[in-house]
């Protein structure tokens, strides 16, 4: 079913997210740098203050916490309340911050200093995909109050 592997897709993007940051947080600086955090965390991070590490580990926990409500409307245990409300709010978050990569491509920057690389495009390409995966999710479901528990582990 279109719903399920959307919502199980975006699960996985989530989950993964989860863990890029908790892993960048424990890399160092460099690399909550490398993956475009504002300099404030950077500095923080390099300060050993409590912005990097409260920041970066609410985003994580954000996420987690998407992948649940996901699962949950996967059908792989029982709903969670506003299921429905809560994915269509971060998807379309998520597929206007994919989109992000369109006018940065056209520029050549993503903000008024920083250019264009790999990770910013392959970054905007996931969440882009996390966004569409929760849009075709949401619209597959859009006649039902909720998708059956699904009885495969």
């Amino acid at each position: 079913m279109l719903a399920r592997r959307s919502f199980l897709l975006a699960a996985v993007i989530l989950v993964a997210g989860a863990l890029l940051h908790i892993g960048v947080l424990a890399a160092g600086p460099e690399w909550i740098a490398f993956v475009g955090a504002p300099p404030e965390v950077v500095r923080s991070a390099e300060l050993g203050t409590w912005l990097a590490p409260v920041s970066t580990l609410g985003i994580a926990a954000l996420l987690a916490g998407l992948a649940l409500y996901s699962l949950a409307a996967a059908g792989k245990f029982r709903p969670l309340p506003l299921v429905k409300p809560i994915l269509g709010l971060f998807a379309a978050i998520f597929v206007l911050r994919g989109l992000i990569i369109v006018p940065a491509l056209v520029q050549g920057r993503v903000n008024w200093a920083a250019p264009v690389d790999a990770f910013i495009i392959i970054s905007s390409l996931a969440i882009l995909v996390l966004g569409v995966a929760l849009c075709l999710g949401l619209w597959a479901t859009r006649g039902l109050r909720q998708l059956p528990i699904d009885p495969r582990p």
